[in-house]
């Protein structure tokens, strides 16, 4: 079970007590983290559904009947449509969408309106809560199992930027690698992102607390995102003289 699965389960069945989805649990920090909070979740949505019964409900349905029986007929009221319970039902999916898409896939939405750059910074600042701190000392052979699914290897990383953080990402309609290496400032993000997905290519951005650049390569494209202050260059020349493609 990859971490894409794990999250998608933890959202579904928090409780799930299968041994892949267990181990994959205590794997790292970030998932403990992630599983805790569907947990909790599920809690409050489990309470918020559980509605009393008003006192004297019984009663008065056996009275309407017995009133309704011994009227005429009459133009049955149109439905109701508000009330508190459809809007409570409403506003639980609502949040349950809400946590959803931070590893979900994003909807389809046409390429005129929607960036590469966006999607990324949207991830990172979802993200940035559950890998904070994390460093999982990743190896060499850990980086190219997840790589290999793009076509990429990684050759060597000697005298490169410590890599504190691996894993494929739901990114846009579909999946994506998802790094993390210490820069010289601070955490900088990684996406390799597949050339298929239907995203604007912005070469360089930025919103003001955070920069990042789009490089393409022979068999994706790559998403550098970090502080304002940090250089990026050095990084992406770090990698991409490291990569080999198999595509």
């Amino acid at each position: 079970m990859d971490e894409l699965e794990f999250r998608r389960r933890a959202v579904i069945d928090p409780h799930d007590t299968q041994d892949a989805f267990t181990d994959m649990a205590k794997a790292s920090p970030a998932n403990r983290k992630w599983l805790e909070e569907m947990k909790q979740f599920d809690h409050r949505l489990s309470q918020g559904m559980k509605v009393d019964v008003p006192p004297g409900l019984a009663e008065r349905l056996l009275l309407r009947q017995a009133i309704g029986a011994e009227s005429p007929p009459s133009r049955p009221p149109a439905p109701r449509t508000s009330g508190w319970k459809p809007l409570a039902i409403a506003a639980s999916v609502a949040f349950l969408i809400g946590v959803s898409t931070r590893w979900l896939p994003w909807p389809s939405s046409p390429p005129a309106q929607a960036s590469l750059a966006q999607v990324a910074l949207a991830h990172v600042y979802g993200e940035e809560p559950f890998i904070a701190g994390v460093d999982e000392q990743v190896s060499l052979q850990t980086i190219n199992a997840k790589m290999e699914k793009y076509g990429a290897t990684l050759m060597n990383m000697q005298d490169m930027a410590r890599i504190t953080y691996v894993n494929h990402c739901a990114f846009y309609q579909g999946p994506a690698l998802h790094m993390v290496l210490q820069g010289k400032m601070g955490p900088v993000t990684l996406f390799m992102v597949p050339k298929h997905v239907p995203l604007r290519l912005d070469p360089r951005f930025d919103d003001g607390r955070l920069k990042g650049e789009v490089i393409p390569l022979k068999g994706a494209n790559l998403v550098l995102i970090g502080e304002m202050d940090e250089p990026l260059d050095p990084l992406s020349r770090q990698i991409e003289s490291r990569l080999h493609w198999s595509i």
